[in-house]
């Protein structure tokens, strides 16, 4: 098992692939991570694919085999379960090489988090609160991509996966104890959901400070978008490498006409981009003609002040009921969801469909909150020295 010192198999053959291959399909368990690159080219640079078994722990070295195919396929196959730490990227990954993301996924942060050992946890707090082992550190910010690799970087990448199947079964042991064996199940189906929902959706949306644009401004920031990313495919480097968030904002608002309005914006002082003035301002151009049942839609929302007053409120005691169960309120509900499910509870909302955070375990903890808005709890300060001071009232009582 990956939790022993045996020594990793390192990948870097057809031969031993194949070899990792017929372990990972007699395993309906495997675990992983990766090392990669995020920052220097335009999708991160996958270095190293680290895989437990039952059988043992296999490093593949994705420089030397930069065709993974197979090995995305048989990691998704619905027949295995696939756990991972902070594992967004490798369901990115999984996307990518095998179309689909994995069939069966168990988080460690959120299952963490949900058993109250705090969300979220690095790998080395994580296996230390969990299992009681101090792994050490120190490896990274390796360039994962130079070879060879020491045998320091090999172990440091082996350790990484090396106790993940020992924390997964004693969370789970511990989940089923609570009842929480489904609450993880949901969770870690709703975490795959969201990552490939996100690596889908339009992604010139994802630009920091999109969502204060009108709808000329966003098909300006759209039209500035499409032409980053496809000279950043090209040249195979980061988007904020070519025109930063920023400065894409920054255009979008000041829809410049000449190339003077351009330059004179804070940031367009490097060489790079000024050589590009021409292709920025054509990009402009075209979302200022962009007929106007063409521009995307923009939902501005005006909320009468009390929204905002009561959803600070129902996350104080989002807080409490936390606290409560043993869960980290992080993975309960965000400041959005609070805010929507008041817009709703008041009839604000367009839809007229149950917030989701009302549902499943979250809505059996979550219900005061309907029951504060509503009025028929209160809330009090029982102890201003717990770590819990807030107490729900219902007819009197406190509880």
């Amino acid at each position: 098992m990956q939790d022993t010192r045996q020594e990793p198999l390192y990948v870097e053959t057809p031969e031993s692939l194949r070899a990792l291959l017929d372990s990972i399909d007699r395993s309906e368990l495997v675990v992983i991570d990766t090392e990669f690159i995020p920052e220097e080219t335009y999708e991160p640079r996958l270095c190293l694919v680290q895989i437990g078994t039952t059988e043992g722990i296999g490093i593949v070295d994705a420089v030397a085999l930069p065709e993974l195919g197979d090995l995305w396929k048989t990691l998704t196959d619905p027949a295995r379960e696939l756990v991972a730490l902070g594992a967004r990227q490798e369901i990115i990954f999984c996307l990518r090489g095998a179309g689909r993301p994995p069939a069966r996924f168990f988080e460690l942060q959120i299952a963490a988090g949900l058993l109250g050992y705090g969300y979220p946890l690095s790998h080395t707090k994580l296996i230390h609160r969990v299992l009681g082992v101090q792994v050490k550190g120190g490896e990274s910010f390796t360039d994962w991509r130079k070879r060879p690799l020491s045998p320091k970087q090999l172990r440091y990448a082996a350790d990484d996966v090396r106790y993940l199947r020992t924390a997964r079964d004693r969370l789970m042991e511990e989940a089923k104890r609570k009842g929480r064996g489904e609450w993880i199940v949901a969770e870690c189906r709703r975490f795959v959901e969201r990552v490939v929902a996100s690596d889908q959706e339009e992604a010139w949306r994802r630009v920091s400070g999109s969502s204060g644009l009108d709808a000329r401004e966003s098909a300006i920031l759209r039209e500035l978008w499409r032409w980053r990313d496809e000279k950043a495919r090209a040249a195979d480097r980061p988007a904020r490498r070519i025109l930063p968030d920023h400065l894409v904002i920054g255009i979008a608002r000041r829809r410049p006409t000449k190339l003077e309005d351009l330059y004179a914006l804070r940031g367009m002082e490097r060489i790079s981009i000024r050589k590009a003035g021409p292709e920025i301002l054509e990009a402009v151009q075209r979302g200022v003609a962009m007929p106007e049942a063409e521009c995307p839609p923009v939902a501005r929302r005006v909320d009468p002040p009390q929204v905002a007053t009561l959803a600070q409120l129902l996350a104080a005691v989002t807080q409490t009921l936390a606290i409560r169960h043993g869960v980290e309120p992080t993975l309960l509900a965000t400041s959005a969801d609070l805010q929507d499910l008041v817009r709703w509870r008041i009839g604000l909302h367009r839809s007229t469909a149950t917030p989701w955070i009302l549902e499943g375990w979250r809505g059996a903890i979550l219900q005061p909150l309907l029951e504060l808005l509503d009025g028929k709890r209160a809330i009090r300060i029982a102890d201003a020295r717990s770590r819990n001071p807030i107490a729900l009232e219902e007819n009197g009582a406190a509880s």
